[in-house]
């Protein structure tokens, strides 16, 4: 190989190297930026869809909850922060329900009229949610009026459910492991197969309530108000009842219970 040769070879193999890094870098600006026209379509359809939920109209607000659904799916890292809105959506609108009506019918099973169509959309929203993209965060439900609400199969664990009204809500299936539910009233509710595992259930109200076959293992009900309470099936194994008044526990399991 001549010199001239070598050179022209050399030369070739830089021009190569060349063209592969700037083919790399091409390839990592261009990915850059769709990276950050995503992100910018994503900040847009969460505004329009935040603006939605304060419209006077129902079903404007409901597109708007469901939109924001659209969103957490398409960009996980957003859940939190729209688990956030949305909780506030619940708490801000369930403010001026009033009190549950009366249900004088205590000899079956009977639910409230469901919760208004926005307030259950965003309840649907949280109950579908992926909880694993939570972010450690828990869901903060305290002191709203959720009476007629459905939240089966809700993953609530840890959840902040102080002073909620749950009167009448169906809550199949539903995880509350410790749940905080400080004088929570979730009488004439459905807590069949729900799981209440070591939750937190002081002064809670469970009068009429259906929990057939539900867990209060470790809970702790001091002073619990559980009249006429269907526990066909039920468990309060290592539960803290002191104080609690609990009327009718027929077939329910107090193995360990501390009364």
């Amino acid at each position: 190989m001549t010199a001239i040769t070598a050179l022209a070879a050399l030369g070739s193999s830089a021009a190569t190297g060349y063209a592969l890094i700037y083919t790399r870098d091409s390839v990592e600006a261009g990915r850059e930026q769709l990276r950050l026209a995503e992100q910018g379509q994503t900040t847009e359809r969460f505004g329009r869809a935040v603006e939605q939920l304060g419209h006077a109209a129902l079903d404007v607000r409901v597109g708007g909850i469901y939109a924001l659904e659209r969103i957490m799916r398409d960009s996980p890292q957003d859940q939190p922060a729209i688990m956030e809105v949305l909780q506030a959506f619940i708490r801000v609108h369930s403010a001026s329900r009033g009190k549950p009506p009366a249900i004088t019918d205590v000899g079956a099973e009977r639910l409230l009229p469901a919760a208004p169509a926005d307030i259950q959309a965003a309840l649907n929203v949280i109950v579908r949610r992926d909880h694993s993209r939570d972010g450690g965060r828990t869901i903060d439900l305290s002191y709203t009026k959720l009476f007629g609400a459905d939240l089966s199969d809700a993953y609530l664990v840890g959840a902040e459910l102080e002073g909620a009204d749950l009167t009448g809500a169906t809550m199949f299936r539903a995880n509350l492991t410790k749940a905080h539910l400080l004088s929570t009233n979730l009488s004439f509710a459905s807590c069949r197969w729900a799981n209440f595992t070591d939750a937190g259930m002081v002064k809670v109200v469970m009068v009429n309530t259906f929990a057939y076959n539900a867990n209060f293992n470790g809970a702790e009900l001091q002073a619990a108000i559980m009249h006429n309470t269907f526990l066909d099936g039920t468990t309060f194994v290592g539960a803290n009842i002191r104080g609690a008044k609990i009327t009718d526990p027929v077939r329910a399991n107090f193995a360990g219970a501390e009364k």
